[in-house]
């Protein structure tokens, strides 16, 4: 039996709990807690997204109360009771409780706070409660009947124990009562949630986990489709809480083939290190830390959908990666990839059989239980076609919700038909209900954006005007790509995760199926067939997307004259797929002197290695929207001869004959600039004052530029100026400290001698500048402590005066003698350390890891550049200028998550690689 989690694709509310209206339902009587505790308590569950009812603020105006209430007590899946002074005198909160422990004997979980009261005067209905008991008995209104089940409910709440508050801090409680609720939440999730096949399914690989082994690795391997991945989320939704840290890595294989292993070790550290905080920064040196801090945690990873043996290496290399009690699960089509990375226990997940196929079915078909009769010989046909493949049943189910029996049997015509050609190719009929539209946003995605993020899928697909008018047939309603994509995800046929489209192989397969059949295909994006199509020229005309992977066709010849008659043109993208191989600018396609590439709808260009050393004459490609040309041997762009009133995008990096980039004001609407290692570049044109919305200049390593316009200052958009590596760059306009937007500034190894800072920066590297002739003074939104984090680098040898907590070496520690000390007045951490290089010539700028406790985070300061952070003519080691401060500040946000009220010390520990840590501090920062 497959495990698949039905409710995931098509959910009927915003509850976790399927079934359930409301994941959790507040009793408590108002006068007493209303606008404190259980307002807190609500404020944490729903910032947790846990979809909460509290009486005032689910229910409408004009609303009969008790009936309503009612119905909301039988909508909730987790019922949390607050026993306060006053809360028997209310008969309406001893109502609700009779029927919330009603709910509990039927498997209802049920948490009990304690505010202020004793337990046992709740248990026997004494003292206060007992008076209030009293007053009922004497009202003549009331049944003893009625009464008697009040104290019954009190008497088995009471006995459940729960939270008691008395004396202790409310939010350590409240943060307590969230993170038991979001795991029962989870666990019911699992138990309740229409998982085919659950019971026995996670039974027998909750037994494989819990064999007795230091560290286990587990293999579910099988066909696509049949559940491994649904199957290993639920198990991972089930006890990630029981682990000190959890990652889910989904596609490995397709994340690893877009954006090489590195993004997924990234996410992998983050995941476990720094509690899913994926934060914006380089790690140059992922390996080590990942062996290395791994090794001491408890852990649990899943690896989903893992396609290749350097994978496996490079995320869970050996059972010694990891620490007592981890336990690594593997998903993969390939069961011999399991054999070979030495897994210890292996699971096949079986096939559905008739009921659960039908079970499966019936719900994305939304088959509601009096209408299942009747529509229960036309299911089992549907079943028999799908050959109960979960995927197959998952889609067609989508497609045929809310449809009549007689559109049923209209439909079943269809799958029969297609069943009999191939198993799968069931699914086209689903395909063929699509418009013209969301056709066309099905196929893009699965020849070119599957795995792309869907922020920049839509605005590829999407304008305003009539872009796509010509691909809709006369009588289709045109529809947004924002639309579209939502009733793909409807339909089952693509799914989000992280931000980014996925597509199941098979369907996947089933799209380029489609494009691959059309007379005169549109969409080109395999080696083979692209070379074809430039041998053969038949269709040329029709193309509108192209997309070419070097590193599978390194020899590759782009004839003028057939490119010139690509007029439909919109996506062109030649580039570097694998992330390991040497010699990048070595990529490239041939293409005569005389090449012109039609712009007239083109929307997006990626060109690795791109040989004339200018951009085609009177290049007019007015919706362009992103231009890519890393690796380029572009000489200079002049902006008279171009224009770009659309592009958002730049990325020139790496071309290392770039000289000059003219009058940017032909492309007014940019937002991110990178020109990172164009060693050529000699200024900045002064025209870069009209990019109005420019947020990101990235000019590392243009190691001719000496200086910066002053219009630059101008930028009012600008967030993030990097600067490393310039190493002729010897003065900052004066006018930048004016400049508002600037929140970043990264001038490691430049040779500026001087800076005055402006006002809101957060980051600042000023790492080797060995010109540099003082310690800048901090900008305000620095002396302030704000509510977001900082980091500066910069030359020195001294810890600033201000931290009284500082000790020579790595580690110091601060005793907490005041218990109160994480109160309302707190509003972060600021840390820093002294450290110089162990070596003569460090290769890697500083990385630096801070642990308070069990709160780590991670800074690396600068980019990775061979030459910016040491000269390799001049001694490090003991030699004072090589030394460096670093100071770093972590609102209390950030730390919430470790409990930090439970602490009555903190050790501060740091450890930078191949450098040592000579003194350290560390201070608490109040209002």
């Amino acid at each position: 039996m497959s495990l698949i989690r039905i409710g995931q694709t098509a959910p009927r509310n915003t509850s976790f709990l399927p079934g359930s209206k409301f994941d959790v339902f507040l009793n408590f009587r108002g006068e007493d807690t209303r606008t404190n505790f259980t307002d807190h308590l609500y404020t944490a569950l729903v910032e947790k997204k846990i979809h909460t009812f509290r009486d005032d603020e689910e229910l409408e105006r004009g609303e009969k109360i008790s009936q309503n209430l009612l119905q909301a007590i039988e909508e909730s899946g987790v019922f949390i009771v607050i026993f306060s002074k006053s809360y028997a005198s209310s008969k309406w909160c001893l109502n609700e409780l009779v029927s919330i422990m009603e709910r509990r004997e039927r498997g209802r979980k049920v948490f009990v706070v304690f505010y202020h009261v004793d337990p046992s005067e709740v248990r026997r209905q004494s003292g206060e409660w007992g008076k209030a008991f009293a007053y009922h008995e004497k009202n003549a209104k009331l049944e003893r009947e009625q009464i008697q089940k009040w104290r019954d409910a009190l008497t088995a709440a009471g006995n459940l124990g729960g939270y008691h508050i008395e004396n202790q801090y409310e939010s350590e409680i409240v943060k307590k009562i969230t993170r038991e609720t979001l795991c029962e939440i989870i666990g019911k999730h699992c138990d309740e949630d229409g998982l085919v096949g659950k019971n026995s399914q996670l039974y027998a690989l909750e037994n494989l986990i819990r064999k007795r082994k230091a560290v286990l690795m587990v293999g579910i391997y099988g066909l696509d489709g049949i559940g491994k991945t649904t199957f290993a989320r639920a198990l991972y939704d089930k006890i990630a809480c029981q682990f000190e840290g959890a990652s889910f890595l989904e596609n490995v294989g397709e994340v690893s083939k877009k954006g090489g292993l590195y993004c997924l070790q990234k996410r992998l550290f983050c995941d476990i290190l720094l509690g899913g905080e994926n934060q914006e920064t380089t790690f140059h040196s992922i390996d080590y830390w990942l062996k290395d801090k791994l090794r001491h945690k408890k852990v649990l990873i899943v690896l989903d959908d893992v396609n290749d043996m350097k994978q496996l290496q490079t995320l869970a290399g050996g059972h010694d990666w990891f620490g007592r009690g981890s336990r690594i699960i593997i998903t993969t089509k390939n069961k011999h990839l399991l054999f070979q990375h030495r897994v210890d226990e292996f699971y096949d997940p079986k096939e559905l059989d008739s009921r659960e196929a039908l079970q499966l079915f019936s719900y994305h078909a939304n088959t509601e239980e009096d209408s299942l009769y009747d529509f229960y010989p036309l299911s089992k046909q549907v079943i028999s076609y799908c050959n109960h493949h979960p995927l197959a049943l998952e889609v067609v189910g989508s497609f045929l919700q809310d449809q009549s029996y007689l559109q049923w049997q209209i439909q079943l015509e269809s799958l029969a038909r297609e069943s009999v050609r191939e198993n799968l190719n069931i699914l086209r009929v689903c395909y063929n209900r699509l418009n013209q539209r969301e056709k066309n946003i099905f196929l893009d995605v699965a020849c070119f954006f599957k795995g792309e993020y869907e922020d920049f899928v839509t605005k590829m697909l999407d304008r305003g005007d009539d872009f796509f008018i010509n691909r809709l047939d006369r009588y289709d309603q045109y529809c947004s790509a924002t639309e579209g994509i939502k009733a793909l995800i409807d339909w089952c046929l693509i799914k989000v995760s992280e931000r980014k489209l996925w597509m199941h192989n098979i369907i996947q397969k089933l799209g380029r199926q489609i494009v691959r059949e059309a007379r005169n295909p549109s969409r080109y994006w395999d080696h083979m067939d692209i070379k074809r199509l430039l041998r053969t020229r038949m269709g040329i005309h029709e193309v509108e997307g192209l997309s070419l992977d070097l590193s599978e066709s390194k020899d590759i010849h782009f004839p003028a004259e057939v490119f010139a008659n690509m007029t439909q043109l919109k996506m062109l993208k030649v580039f570097l797929g694998c992330d390991l191989v040497e010699g990048k600018e070595n990529y490239q396609v041939k293409i005569s002197e005389d090449f012109r590439l039609p712009c007239f709808v083109l929307r997006y260009l990626h060109w690795h290695g791109y040989q004339p050393k200018f951009l085609p004459l009177i290049f007019e490609a007015e919706e362009l929207l992103e231009l890519n040309m890393p690796f380029s041997r572009l000489n200079q762009i002049n902006g008279n001869m171009i224009n770009f009133p659309q592009l958002t995008i730049l990325n020139l990096s790496h071309s290392e004959n770039l000289e000059n980039i003219s009058n940017f004001s032909r492309m007014p609407k940019l937002e991110r600039l990178v020109l990172e290692g164009c060693k050529s570049l000699v200024k900045v044109d002064p025209s870069v004052a009209y990019l109005s919305n420019l947020a990101l200049m990235n000019l590392k390593d243009c190691k001719k530029l000496n200086s910066l316009p002053n219009s630059i200052c101008k930028l009012k958009s600008l967030k993030t100026l990097i600067l490393t590596g310039c190493s002729t760059l010897q003065q900052l306009p004066d006018e930048l400290k004016e400049l508002q937007s600037l929140m970043t500034l990264n001038a490691n190894g430049s040779s500026i001698s001087g800076i005055s800072l402006p006002p809101n920066l957060k980051i600042l590297y000023l790492g080797r500048c060995q010109r540099l002739q003082g310690i800048p003074m901090l900008p305000s939104s620095i002396q302030q402590a704000p509510n977001s984090e900082f980091s500066i680098l910069v030359p020195g040898t001294r810890i600033p005066d201000c931290f009284t907590h500082k000790l020579a070496g790595s580690s110091v520690t601060m005793e907490l003698p005041n218990p109160d000390w994480y109160n309302n007045d707190f509003l972060g951490f600021s840390v820093c350390i002294v450290f110089a290089p162990l070596a003569k010539t460090p290769q890697l700028n500083p990385e630096i890891l801070c642990e308070l406790n069990n709160f780590t985070f991670f800074y690396s300061c600068g980019e990775n550049s061979v030459d910016e952070f040491a000269e390799p003519d001049q001694e490090c080691g003991g030699n004072s200028t090589n030394y460096h401060v670093w100071l770093a500040y972590q609102p209390r946000a950030r730390a919430d998550r470790c409990r930090p009220q439970e602490w009555n010390q903190i050790r501060a520990s740091f450890e930078v690689l191949a450098y040592e840590v000579k003194e350290c501090a560390i201070g608490l920062i109040y209002k």
